[in-house]
C-alpha cells in the first residue's frame, strides 16, 4: 500500500512538472514576437476561420507557432469572436495577444470593400474592381492595365510567394484566367493593380488545404485542369451541392466520351467564345474557336471562367455516378440522364 501510495505521489509530480514545463513554454511562446520592424498589411476575408487566419499569420511571417495562437483563442473565446474583416496594419515584433488585439479594432481607415463574384471572365473581373476604386476614390487601379497583367503574365515580376505558385501550377504561353479567385476583399487607395492580381492569386492558394493539394497530385489532373474543369463547373451548376456531379460527367466525358464520343459539349464554353453568357448557344456550335467544346475533344485550351471554392472542390472531389447528360428547368432544378433518349425526354417535358 506504501509502495502504491509513492508510485501515486511520484505520478502526480510528473505530470505537475509536465504541466508547469508546457506552462511556461506557452507563456513564452504566447509573448514572443517573430522580431523585426517592417509593417505589413493582413487582410482577413469575411467568414474566415480561427486556424485559417492563423495559418496566413504564420506564412506571413507575423507568428512563430500558428498551435499557440489557436490555444490562445480557445482559451479566450470572446478574442476569436471579435476579430473583425477588413486589412490590419500588423508588424512582426507583435506579440501575439498584440496582434489578436489589433485584428479586433486597429482596420486601415483608408479600405474598402470590392465582391467579385464566381465564374466570371477576366475582362469582367477587371470592369468591377476598377468601378470599386473609382467610387472609392483610388486612382491606382487601371482596367486596361489588369487586363494586359492577366493576359500575358509570363512577362510580369510577380512576388516569389506567387511566382513561385504560377511556375508550378500554369503553363507557359496561358493567361491567368481560372487563377483570379472570386472572393470579398479589403483594399485601400494605394493598392495597385498587380497588387489586386497577386491578392487574388495568394487567396486561391490559401483557399485550398494541404489534403487538396495532395489529392491533386494523386489524382489524373493537376490544378491547372482542376481550375479548367472547376471554371465549366462554375458556369453550368446552379448550386454547391450539383458541382461534384456536374464534374464528375465532365470528367467521364472527357476520360471516356458520351457513347464512344469524346466531347465536353458544354454550353458555358460556347459562351465564352462570344465573350457574352447570355449569348444564344446554338448559333455558336458551328465556331472554328477551340473552345467549341462540341466540335473539339478534351478540355478548353484555359479555363473559361474563375471558379469559386464550391465548383473547385466539387472538381477535386467529384461525385461518381452513373449520368452522363443533365439539364436545368425553368426553375432552376437539375434533371439527370444515362442516356441520350433520356436527355431529349427531359428536353421536351422540362423545357
Amino acid at each position: 500500500m506504501v509502495k502504491l501510495i509513492k508510485i501515486i505521489v511520484w505520478l502526480l509530480v510528473i505530470f505537475g512538472l509536465v504541466v508547469f514545463v508546457a506552462y511556461r513554454w506557452y507563456e513564452t511562446q504566447l509573448n514572443n514576437s517573430v522580431g523585426g520592424d517592417s509593417r505589413i498589411v493582413f487582410e482577413v476575408l469575411p467568414g474566415e476561420s480561427s486556424d485559417v487566419i492563423a495559418e496566413k499569420l504564420l506564412q506571413q511571417g507575423l507568428i512563430n507557432d500558428k498551435t499557440v495562437l489557436l490555444i490562445y483563442l480557445r482559451l479566450n473565446t470572446s478574442l476569436s469572436s471579435g476579430i473583425q474583416a477588413g486589412l490590419f496594419d500588423l508588424s512582426p515584433s507583435q506579440t501575439i495577444p498584440e496582434i489578436v488585439a489589433a485584428l479586433q479594432s486597429s482596420r486601415r481607415a483608408d479600405e474598402f470593400k470590392v465582391t467579385i463574384p464566381e465564374g466570371l471572365r477576366l475582362d469582367e473581373i477587371a470592369k468591377i474592381v476598377a468601378i470599386s476604386f473609382e467610387n472609392a476614390g483610388a486612382t491606382n487601379f487601371s482596367e486596361a492595365d489588369y487586363v494586359k497583367i492577366a493576359e500575358n503574365p509570363d512577362k510580369i515580376n510577380f512576388t516569389s510567394t506567387v511566382a513561385t505558385f504560377l511556375d508550378e501550377h500554369k503553363p507557359n504561353g496561358v493567361s491567368l484566367e481560372g487563377f483570379l479567385y472570386p472572393e470579398t476583399y479589403f483594399f485601400t487607395k494605394s493598392t495597385t493593380t498587380q497588387e489586386v492580381i497577386e491578392r487574388q492569386i495568394t487567396t486561391l492558394r490559401q483557399a485550398l488545404s494541404a489534403d487538396d493539394f495532395v489529392t491533386i497530385k494523386n489524382s489524373k489532373y493537376g490544378l491547372y485542369e482542376i481550375l479548367n474543369i472547376a471554371s465549366m463547373v462554375e458556369r453550368e451548376a446552379f448550386s454547391a451541392s450539383e458541382s461534384p456531379i456536374i464534374a464528375d460527367i465532365i470528367r467521364r466525358r472527357n476520360e471516356d466520351g458520351v457513347e464512344g464520343v469524346r466531347l465536353l459539349q458544354i454550353d458555358a464554353t460556347l459562351l465564352y467564345i462570344a465573350k457574352d453568357w447570355k449569348a444564344d448557344a446554338f448559333r455558336l456550335k458551328s465556331s472554328e474557336s477551340r473552345y467549341n467544346t462540341y466540335k473539339y475533344t478534351g478540355l478548353p485550351p484555359t479555363p473559361i471562367s474563375n471558379p469559386g471554392k464550391d465548383a473547385i472542390l466539387g472538381s477535386i472531389y467529384p461525385e461518381k455516378n452513373d449520368y452522363w447528360f443533365y439539364i436545368h428547368d425553368l426553375s432552376g432544378k437539375m434533371h439527370l440522364a444515362k442516356t441520350l433518349a433520356e436527355h431529349n425526354a427531359n428536353i421536351r417535358k422540362y423545357l
